[in-house]
């Protein structure tokens, strides 16, 4: 019995983080939102490779040589509607999809690995949710960035290749971290400057009266 109360006192005093460790230590993913978070993936493939399957053919036919630069055609994802589609259009479609399957890979990789390891916390739960959008969003980026680089003096999206650029899509979706870093250098070099700029901007009469320049850095 004389053990019991120290016991007690050092657990009350880990839960209410008597020395910091425990009020740090994240929280864990409950049960039911694990399960939620990994049906919301399974339904998540299912649809996009289904809207894929519908929409390549269609793509493939508004590219293909000799096609009229404003024919359209008809798709009809899942039932829900038809959509006139142009070539722009279409292929704007397929980045999407695309994207979407690369970003799928990569938080459907993450999620089975944790969830392996019993170590999925609640703080990442935000993670899941945004990792598609976040593919898209830089998947488009880019796509407009080589389809106004490489192609400007093309006729339309009969001149590029559907497959090129859905693979760089996905790619982009399943290696967001690395596309943003290159996008990063590209504009470092692109859009370099001479001198400090954050400095520059400084007002002068503060920091007239100064002996040296102040840190551009800031405190």
């Amino acid at each position: 019995m004389s053990g019991t109360v120290p016991r007690q006192a050092d657990e009350a005093a880990e839960q209410t983080g008597g020395d910091g460790a425990a009020a740090a230590r994240p929280r864990a993913l409950p049960a039911a939102a694990t399960a939620a978070l990994g049906v919301l993936l399974l339904a998540e493939v299912v649809l996009l490779c289904a809207g894929l399957l519908s929409l390549w053919p269609i793509l493939l036919a508004l590219v293909a040589p000799g096609t009229d630069a404003t024919a359209t055609a008809r798709w009809s994802p899942l039932g829900l509607g038809e959509w006139a589609l142009t070539a722009d259009v279409a292929m704007l479609l397929a980045v999407i999809v695309c994207s979407a399957l690369g970003s799928f890979v990569h938080a459907a990789t993450s999620f089975a690995t944790y969830v392996g390891n019993r170590r999925l916390y609640a703080s990442w739960l935000w993670w899941y949710l945004l990792r598609a959008g976040i593919g898209v969003a830089l998947a488009l980026l880019v796509y407009l960035l080589l389809r106004g680089g490489l192609f400007a003096g093309s006729s339309g999206a009969g001149a590029t290749n559907p497959y090129g650029f859905s693979g760089i899509a996905g790619l982009c979706g399943l290696f967001s971290k690395q596309a943003t870093d290159k996008l990063r250098e590209i504009c470092d070099t692109i859009l370099s400057t001479k001198g400090d700029g954050d400095r520059d901007r400084r007002d002068k009469l503060a920091a007239a009266g100064q002996h040296r320049d102040p840190d551009p850095a800031g405190p």
